[in-house]
């Protein structure tokens, strides 16, 4: 029974002796008031992007600034393509885009593109352009 009770009293100041060590105490002392400054989040390239999933393009509609760039990504088992609709502002087809790539384009000039899947013509996207 003895040694029961040394071994717990050991095991205990071992704990407390590591705590300390580690800087774990409960006593902190107060901090200074300091000024907060508002963060103001940075637009991120996500914000334009468009992801090829499920047979999908999601969003299926996007609204972009002109001079943006949007990038598709292929998040699909097989091979998609991103083609616009004929007699559109500006005509775009990509190569066949494998599972896990991307595929970027630049849009310069205002107007609604809509676009397809040349692979899977069921598979159909909006991209509108603002000046």
């Amino acid at each position: 029974m003895q040694s029961r009770l040394v071994f717990f009293l050991a095991c205990a100041m071992v704990l407390v002796l590591a705590c300390l060590s580690a800087g774990c105490s409960s006593y902190q002392s107060p901090a200074a008031p300091t000024a907060t400054t508002p963060v103001t989040p940075v637009p991120t390239a996500a914000a334009n992007s468009i992801t090829i999933k499920n047979f999908a393009f999601s969003p299926a509609m996007l609204t972009v600034k002109a001079g943006s760039v949007v990038t598709w990504t292929n998040q699909d088992s097989v091979t998609h393509t991103i083609a616009s609709d004929s007699g559109y502002p500006v005509l775009f087809t990509s190569d066949p885009v494998a599972s896990g790539a991307s595929y970027t384009f630049t849009f310069i000039q205002p107007g609604t593109y809509n676009y397809h899947c040349s692979i899977h013509p069921s598979m159909k996207g909006t991209i509108i352009v603002q000046s």
